[in-house]
């Protein structure tokens, strides 16, 4: 009797695990997602011709995540929840299934001096590093015209 309880159990518990889903890239291009703003976003790395720095930015306290709603050539960026404040509007353009490049969409709102650098030079490209649980974890780069590659790791998750 004990036997047939531990095969039934070890049969519902193996269900279980085969049925739960594994995340891809293409989870990740439309629906609405969250970016939590933890230390990783606070770190970027500037790499120049023959120099590495690192360098810890100041972040708003009051800011605890980044609710963003994409659809898959843009997605509308809101600090703390959807209607919170004024909304950030980008174009994504796909480059493959998991790597895409990001610049903000000038037509809908005011750009600030960051949001200007970050178009004029080309954008911000985001290549996955890993899918764990319902988030994917990636490296988000800027290469300015002068060659400097500025980058950042982060985390953005399903909700």
């Amino acid at each position: 009797m004990k036997k047939n309880q531990l095969l039934l159990l070890t049969l519902f518990f193996f269900g279980l695990t085969s049925n739960a889903q594994e995340l891809t890239c293409k989870d990740f291009k439309i629906g609405t997602f969250y970016i939590p703003a933890n230390d990783e976003l606070k770190k970027f790395t500037i790499t120049s011709k023959d120099s590495i720095n690192e360098i810890i930015s100041e972040t708003d306290p009051k800011i605890h995540k980044y609710v963003v709603i994409r659809k898959e050539n843009t997605q509308t960026e809101w600090k703390n929840g959807v209607g919170i404040g004024t909304p950030v509007h980008v174009i994504i353009k796909w480059i493959d299934d998991c790597t895409y490049r990001l610049t903000y969409d000038s037509s809908k709102g005011e750009m600030d001096e960051q949001i200007k650098l970050i178009n004029e030079n080309n954008g911000i490209v985001v290549s996955k590093i890993k899918i764990e649980n319902r988030c994917l974890f990636y490296t988000a780069t800027m290469t300015t015209k002068d060659g400097q590659k500025i980058s950042q790791n982060g985390i953005i998750c399903k909700e």
